[in-house]
């Protein structure tokens, strides 16, 4: 089986996150999903030792850290670290990751950067988030033409100034993906504007603001030369699921207005096929696998699988939407490395690749094309 355990990995969808002391008689967050029932209580603890991801990553740390394949055992030594650069300097290494795309959107409120940065070894590439910036605004009850300049200021700042790399939207969460290209220009804007304000606690009576803005974002990412992650597939228990597929996003993606945008489909789970299908169809289009990899691991092999349908190879990105350790990252590397081993071995006993290919696929995958979308290698 091919063996891509030396290749590099740029994780192209993290979050920043805080390391906080493991008391002797709680579990290690990055042990569990961002599913299940939240807190350390028996039937909490119940419910998500029970997912293969609790499981498989208490083995894997555990043989890294050198101790007992147990959720104490593992949160106890991973308490005994002071050095945490250090650590995960080490813990990098061993996965060969050597840079995090990172959502500094989640969560709220924002870490600092210089902070997160401080503690991780190799380069931080930020990605702007848009929703906080719309919260803020809906709350400062400006005039529409000045809202729509603040607007437009905040994110020409993220990127000109501040060194982001991306804008983000999770407008799944929000008001879904269908998006109506008829909330489009100024005068829809207005109208969404007035709309959304006139009943501010009503989510859905902003949909065709958030259209509105993330057609603008999409414009702006196209004046700015940068990419624009948004948010597919599944998510959290609050995501609007059933208005989650990417496939709502076509006619905006197919646009002629919007079609230099490139746009990041990040996550797509479990709508691989569509989000496939999307980047084959339009040149604009990659696809990020993380999130169900690692979290759904006996799903990566078919993930990538899926992917590899009719996505071009050079428009698939690997990543982990790690957001409570570095260990996330890791196991995310690990598991992506491994499914890639799997499914490019079969593709290669099925005549659909041979061995230089694949290890060329696997290399872009991995890092190569992540480097390549970011500009940055």
């Amino acid at each position: 089986m091919f063996d891509f355990d030396a290749l590099p990995v740029v994780d192209n969808h993290t979050h920043p996150y805080l390391v906080s002391p493991v008391p002797r008689d709680r579990r290690y967050a990055a042990l569990d999903t961002f599913l299940g029932t939240p807190g350390d209580g028996d039937e909490a603890l119940e419910h998500r030792n029970a997912m293969l991801y609790q499981r498989l990553a208490t083995r894997m740390l555990a043989r890294f850290l050198g101790c007992e394949p147990t959720p104490q055992a593992v949160a106890e030594v991973r308490a005994k670290e002071r050095d945490e650069r250090a650590y995960v300097e080490r813990l990098f290494a061993d996965a060969r990751i050597e840079a995090l795309v990172v959502d500094t959107g989640y969560p709220q409120p924002a870490i600092p950067l210089d902070a997160f940065r401080a503690r991780t070894p190799v380069p931080v590439w930020p990605i702007f988030r848009i929703e906080p910036v719309i919260a803020s605004l809906l709350n400062a009850r400006l005039p529409f033409e000045d809202w729509v300049h603040r607007f437009d200021g905040r994110l020409r700042r993220a990127v000109q100034e501040e060194g982001y790399v991306g804008f983000k939207s999770i407008i799944a969460y929000r008001t879904g993906l269908e998006i109506d290209l008829a909330h489009r220009g100024a005068n829809a804007g207005q109208r969404a504007f007035d709309a959304a304000l006139a009943e501010p606690d009503r989510l859905s009576a902003s949909k065709p603001l958030r259209d509105f803005l993330l057609l603008r974002t999409l414009e702006l990412a196209i004046e700015l030369g940068v990419p624009v992650q948004i948010h597919t597939g599944f998510g959290d228990i609050d995501i609007l699921l059933k208005h989650c597929n990417p496939a709502g996003l076509a006619d905006a993606l197919k646009d002629e207005v919007y079609r230099a945008a490139k746009v990041v489909l990040v996550h797509c789970y479990p709508f691989v096929a569509e989000a496939s299908y999307l980047a084959a169809a339009l040149p604009n289009v990659w696809c990020d696998l993380s999130l169900g990899v690692p979290f759904a691991p006996a799903a990566a092999d078919r993930i990538y699988a899926t992917a590899f349908e009719l996505a071009p190879v050079n428009r698939i990105l690997t990543g982990s939407d790690a957001f409570s350790g570095p260990e996330q990252s890791w196991l995310g590397a690990k598991i992506a490395k491994a499914a890639l081993g799997r499914v490019l071995t079969d593709f290669e006993a099925r005549g659909l690749v041979d061995e230089v290919e694949a290890y060329q696929i696997a290399a872009d995958v991995l890092a190569g094309n992540a480097r390549a979308l970011y500009g940055t290698g």
